[in-house]
């Protein structure tokens, strides 16, 4: 199930990107590719949050993937300060499932896979760690002979 529900975050991602609604937070942080896959990461994390607030089961997941899909649309900026302060909050060792906004999140900050990194060396063994990674933080594979696949 988590594989459908992730090819249908990329839809709603890309769909969101062509209608231009992440256009001022591409402009700004002067990249395309990082937006994306934190704007990706922001819709996961918001169907996540409702599938466990709600308790929801796999009966309605289409009616999630609809409402995620809405708020989205409706709400980018707001989605990518949600995971903001997700991360933040993971950082100082606190777990949030709410969606209050934090104000320095607006501020221009380390790219996600850098939080993430720093998330987990600062954490320790606290519990279950999330690391996302994204595209642009990969490291290139120099080794080998490039061929097509």
């Amino acid at each position: 199930m988590l594989s459908v529900m992730s090819i249908n975050m990329t839809r709603i991602a890309l769909q969101i990107l062509r209608e231009e609604a992440l256009s001022k937070e591409c402009n700004r942080r002067q990249q395309v590719v990082g937006v994306l896959n934190e704007f990706y990461v922001a819709t996961y994390l918001h169907l996540y949050q409702l599938w466990k607030t709600q308790q929801k089961t796999i009966v309605d997941s289409g009616f999630v993937l609809k409402e995620v899909e809405l708020f989205a649309r409706k709400n980018p900026k707001q989605m990518l300060r949600q995971l903001e302060v997700f991360l933040k909050e993971r950082q100082t060792g606190g777990i949030v499932y709410g969606t209050s906004p934090d104000p320095q999140a607006q501020q221009s900050s380390p790219s996600l896979g850098e939080r993430a990194a720093r998330a987990g060396t600062e954490q320790g063994s606290k519990g279950k760690e999330m690391h996302f990674t994204g595209v642009c933080d990969l490291p290139p594979d120099l080794e080998g002979e490039a061929s097509l696949i």
